[in-house]
């Protein structure tokens, strides 16, 4: 069960927000703005975002079907980003013993992270928007375990006037908002009730783009 929370999001242009890209020597390793725990994923290709949004898809859709709740949601997302299959619920592996979700998990010793890193929900999104020229700087889907920085899923990410004029009607058509993301440095974000409507809105972005090349 894909977690969902009541919310009012706003997906009107957001002007008083603000808009442009980062100087260059403000970009660390760690990426920009106050966050810890991120990094630079800027400059992705097309191809690069849709594989990353296809693989979310499926795992999403895994994750989805073997949860109840939003606990377990949470506790086989984490079992798959992180390859630990301490996190996942308890006898899940004694009661499905085929699981694909099993296969993804592993054993423990799982060399190569899903999603480049990212959490399940917000990759997706975070790469989407990298590949039409804007700076994801941080993203949270919004955890069940109550040490989630944000109580929404959100994306903060810096962007230039006209691509947020273009991303618009895309946010309004896939249920999520804008945010003046100003307090964690020039940037603006993107929220949601549910992972579902990032997804969606990743999707979005993609097929316009897709849209827009074959009408050149």
């Amino acid at each position: 069960m894909i977690p969902r929370i009541d919310v009012k999001v706003d997906p009107s242009f957001p002007e008083g927000a603000p808009m442009g890209m980062p100087a260059e020597d403000e970009i660390s390793e760690e990426g920009y703005g106050f966050f810890r725990g991120v990094w630079d994923i800027s400059g992705v290709t097309h191809d690069e975002a849709r594989a990353i949004v296809e693989e979310e898809r499926d795992l999403v859709h895994l994750v989805d079907q073997a949860s109840t709740d939003a606990d377990s949601f949470e506790d086989f997302a984490i079992s798959v980003e992180r390859g630990d299959p301490d996190s996942l619920p308890a006898g899940f592996a004694e009661r499905q013993p085929d699981s694909e979700l099993l296969e993804i998990v592993g054993d423990g010793d799982r060399e190569d992270n899903v999603l480049d890193s990212l959490e399940i929900g917000v990759a997706g999104l975070s790469y989407a928007l990298s590949s039409i020229g804007c700076f994801p700087a941080a993203s949270c889907r919004s955890h069940a375990s109550g040490h989630s920085w944000s109580d929404r899923p959100v994306v903060y990410f810096a962007a230039e006037r006209l691509t947020v004029h273009w991303l618009t009607p895309l946010v309004r058509d896939s249920g999520c908002g804008f945010g003046n993301g100003g307090d964690r440095g020039d940037l603006l974000f993107v929220e949601a009730p549910s992972i579902s409507n990032f997804m969606k809105l990743a999707n979005l972005i993609l097929d316009q783009v897709e849209r827009q090349s074959l009408n050149r």
